[in-house]
């Protein structure tokens, strides 16, 4: 079985760095359950104020977007509601989009911690953890560019970018997310014959 996790071993045979160990990714767990919870009230409000309330509180410039009142000094600046119906549905879409990816990679990474918490270090399954966090982020890269298609089919686009900087930074730790991956797989492997060996 691949995605066996060993049991955890008792607490008096566990050395004081990996029981720390535990500790630290138990709380970091709980850390990423807030911050997912937080990315969903967010993510609510601006959709409720954007879809449901008409827009209020919502703008929209080249580069940018700003909630609350309206920023003085930001050129090409546009109230979310003056924007018709079609391309507030698809600034909403896009947004989905957005979050979505960088959503599920929070619930992945809880997953990860709560299996390094209970003790699975090197496990084939927390290796495929880390590559579907990668996983998560080139779709977190990539969904700018794929909503923007969605604004640009709508028509009465304010910001064109299809790309951002922090859509490259995602991509940059996707692949060293990668490369851990690889190395816990091999780790899992090296774990697996040494219990093996008699």
């Amino acid at each position: 079985m691949p995605y066996a996790v060993t049991p955890s071993p008792l607490p008096e045979d566990e050395p004081a760095s990996r029981a720390r160990l535990r500790r630290l990714a138990a709380g970091l767990a709980r850390l990423c359950s807030v911050l997912a919870l937080l990315l969903v009230a967010f993510g609510s409000v601006v959709l409720v104020l954007g879809l449901v309330c008409g827009g209020a509180c919502l703008w929209l410039a080249p580069g940018a977007a700003y909630l609350g009142a309206a920023p003085d000094g930001v050129a090409g600046l546009v109230p979310f509601s003056s924007l018709p119906w079609p391309t507030r549905l698809a600034y909403a879409a896009k947004f989905i989009l957005a979050q979505g990816p960088l959503l599920l990679a929070l619930a992945t990474l809880h997953r990860l911690l709560r299996g390094f918490a209970d003790g699975a270090t090197f496990a084939a399954l927390q290796a495929d953890r880390l590559r579907r966090i990668a996983l998560w982020l080139v779709a977190a890269a990539l969904a700018p560019a794929l909503g923007e298609v969605l604004v640009a089919a709508a028509g009465h686009g304010v910001d064109r970018a299809w790309f951002h900087a922090g859509s490259a930074y995602a991509l940059l730790f996707a692949a060293l997310l990668g490369v851990l991956a690889a190395l816990l797989r091999v780790g899992a492997a090296v774990e697996q014959d040494r219990d093996g060996f008699v």
